[in-house]
């Protein structure tokens, strides 16, 4: 009885030890792995929220530039839909058998395709001012491709084709790289987002010049003629600052 204790007594002890050294093993193995964890635990802890800061003036502008190039392809678009309509005008009897038709169908036809060269002309200047590629799409690319290198090198090392000095010292290099990356890419974000606060007060301010333009042509302060050119004014700037504000939201998404 006593020798059977003994005998599972050893087996117990060398259970113990085969799970320790597997355990010590596995821990080798995923070294990089528990180092990156560690990594962002500390950085969950030790992170100071910072203040978010105003975009740069040449960011600003690229963003800016890139809001008018989407409005500009929805315009684009719109107007060849309209291209479409009056192709369809131009192919139907009445085209050939009423000259009162035929002109107007003309005229509708020459200035949409003059509104769509305007928007051409203005697409090519965009193409040359705006950067090869979007600067959030540039630094999210950036950012891809170090995660990927970091997680090839892992996967080298693991399979020890890359010796253990190499690996930590490329390790560091990516993960600094990394860090840089997120940390514009959310210093990015959070600009935009003080940029939206911005313009949603320009936003109410022109609600309330609006309210305040048409209590005045009731009140009968201003004609109609001031009021309605007024309106179109503020509309305009509103709309223009909406579609800013749609566009940065989704941006900062």
């Amino acid at each position: 009885m006593k020798k059977d204790i003994k005998e599972l007594d050893r087996q117990d002890k060398s259970e113990k030890k085969s799970k320790k050294e597997e355990k010590k093993a596995k821990e080798k193995d995923n070294v990089e792995e528990e180092d990156l964890d560690e990594e962002e635990q500390k950085k969950e802890e030790g992170d100071v929220k910072k203040e978010p800061r105003p975009l740069p003036e040449d960011v600003k502008h690229q963003i800016e530039l890139y809001i008018e190039f989407s409005d500009l392809q929805f315009k684009k678009q719109t107007l060849l839909d309209k291209l479409d309509d009056v192709n369809k005008m131009m192919k139907s009897p009445e085209f050939e058998t009423d000259f009162n038709y035929k002109d107007k169908v003309n005229l509708k036809f020459k200035a949409v395709k003059s509104l769509i060269n305007e928007l051409k002309e203005r697409e090519k200047e965009l193409d040359q001012e705006m950067d090869n590629v979007f600067i959030i799409q540039k630094l999210t690319n950036q950012l891809d491709a170090k995660v990927y290198q970091l997680k090839n090198l892992t996967r080298e090392y693991k399979l020890k084709k890359v010796d253990k000095e190499t690996f930590k010292r490329l390790r560091d290099k990516y993960k600094g790289e990394k860090e840089n990356l997120e940390d514009k890419l959310s210093d990015l974000r959070e600009g935009m987002k003080v940029w939206i606060q911005d313009l949603k007060v320009e936003e109410s301010e022109i609600i309330g010049l609006l309210k305040l333009n048409k209590g005045r042509y009731s009140s009968k302060e201003i004609e109609e003629e001031e009021y309605k050119e007024t309106k179109q004014d503020l509309e305009f700037k509103l709309k223009k600052i909406q579609a800013k504000i749609e566009t940065l939201e989704k941006l900062t998404k």
